[in-house]
């Protein structure tokens, strides 16, 4: 049967009909024509369509007894009207199908979370609606919406197990480090500005690839990238001092009073790390190593480290990345609103702690 033969007028039905139901069959299954397609073809946004042929799928088993998923029109009819018969109230998202295609922008392409897209919406007068995040999850689950969980920022991850194991070889290593727990109290508080984690994003594993070093302020969660050669001591200490020309050293030692990190062989020169390149006695910064296997003790850089993911997967190589692209994310984490300050960027809640230290220390 011939496309043409499918002459509906679907406008004239508020909802899929049978008839339209066979026709979406013929070119889901037949034609393998695309949701868009397929909603041009019935007059139907894509994410109604998507939806119906989610409600229609049946695995059916080939000649060489493997599966595959098709449309049935059939199936999908008996679900619609077993829907009907015990509908509650309709979803608030209703018909605004230019609202979904602002929603999946904002994940897909913009990396936006549901709480920062609930945010935005109740804010934005155009939409006319309040949508909790738990609605927008919820769609996501329904297939409301035309994504999944994985192309959320957070959306599917698990935890590491945290390993009970002592690493001796660093502990010896380390005897002249300064230790987490000889951190000031202050530290823990997240209050005071100048406090920072730094760890390494590393791309596919290669020796002597390219490697990101990742500052995070603990207070207002501002990150710095840098691209390195590889992972070695030596490029760790030549990032910071890059970053110590670039700001100064006087304003390095102000805005970086402490640095805590792992106890990666990579951070193990701290010496180096904290003396400054103009070979001043005075120390740039003082540095504490976390406890091994204690990645909660940099829960900020674990968290930010999962946002440079989004652009920079595992298992991704690094070879042909480059410092613009890096410090493009860079910008992108600094500026993307948080929850928790109001939903405010780093960068704003930055700029604004700063003014009242300043305030403070009359400068």
């Amino acid at each position: 049967m011939c496309q043409k033969d499918y002459n509906i007028k679907a406008k004239k039905f508020k909802h899929i009909i049978y008839e339209e139901r066979l026709l979406i069959e013929h070119l889901y299954n037949k034609q393998k024509k695309s949701y868009k397609e397929i909603g041009e073809e019935l007059g139907k946004h894509r994410t109604t369509i998507y939806r119906e042929i989610k409600r229609g799928l049946v695995e059916i088993r080939n000649s060489d007894w493997s599966t595959k998923e098709v449309y049935d029109a059939e199936k999908a009819q008996r679900t619609s009207e077993r829907n009907s018969e015990s509908k509650g109230p309709g979803i608030k998202i209703g018909k605004e199908h230019k609202l979904a295609d602002y929603i999946v922008k904002k994940i897909v392409k913009e990396k936006y979370s549901p709480e920062v897209i609930s945010n935005q919406i109740k804010e934005d007068e155009r939409w006319g609606i309040k949508l909790s995040y738990k609605t927008i999850y919820n769609y996501i689950d329904k297939g409301i919406l035309l994504l999944d969980r994985k192309d959320l920022t957070y959306g599917k991850y698990k935890k590491k197990k945290v390993e009970k194991k002592t690493d001796k070889a660093s502990r010896r290593k380390l005897k002249n480090g300064r230790m987490i727990s000889d951190r000031p109290k202050e530290v823990e508080r997240r209050e005071e500005l100048g406090h920072w984690e730094m760890d390494l994003v590393e791309g596919k594993k290669k020796t002597g690839g390219k490697v990101l070093l990742v500052l995070s302020e603990r207070s207002s969660r501002r990150e710095i990238i840098e691209l390195l050669a590889n992972k070695t001591q030596e490029s760790v200490i030549k990032a910071l001092d890059r970053i110590e020309r670039r700001i100064g050293v006087v304003r390095f030692r102000e805005e970086f009073k402490t640095i805590t990190t792992d106890n990666g062989s990579e951070f193990l020169n701290y010496k180096g790390i904290e003396s400054s390149y103009t070979g001043s006695k005075k120390a740039r910064t003082k540095q504490y190593f976390a406890n091994a296997y204690s990645s909660w003790q940099r829960g900020t850089n674990e968290n930010i480290n999962k946002m440079i993911r989004r652009f920079l997967p595992k298992g991704m190589s690094f070879k042909n990345l480059t410092q613009k692209e890096v410090k493009r994310i860079e910008n992108w984490i600094n500026n993307y609103p948080r929850k928790m300050f109001g939903f405010k960027s780093s960068n704003e809640v930055y700029k604004e702690r700063m003014k009242i230290k300043n305030i403070l220390y009359n400068k």
